[in-house]
């Protein structure tokens, strides 16, 4: 009884091992092989979200954000995060500036 039970078990895991890529590979010939038909809008521009993490960087925070400020990407589409780790120097002060 147990023999008869492990051979089904092995003869199940071995169909579900060679059909199931088999079927995949199928499908995807059959199916998934069709143009998508995306258009491109060239004139498209995401939302940018730039995280800066710091911790006691007050001599560099400035030129940070100076570098990130200078780029010429839309500002309206440009958010800046800058995260202080509780910083022990005059950090927010600086950024606030």
């Amino acid at each position: 009884m147990t023999l008869d039970l492990l051979l089904h078990v092995a003869i199940g895991l071995v169909l579900i091992h060679f059909v199931t890529p088999l079927s995949y590979y199928c499908l995807k010939k059959k199916w998934l092989n069709k143009p998508w038909n995306i258009s491109r809008n060239p004139e498209y521009k995401p939302k940018v979200l730039i995280i800066v993490p710091t911790y006691n960087e007050v001599e560099l925070i400035e030129s940070k954000l100076n570098d990130l400020a200078r780029h010429d990407y839309p500002g309206e589409l440009l958010e800046i995060i800058v995260a202080d780790s509780a910083s022990t120097d005059s950090m927010p002060e600086r950024i606030e500036k």
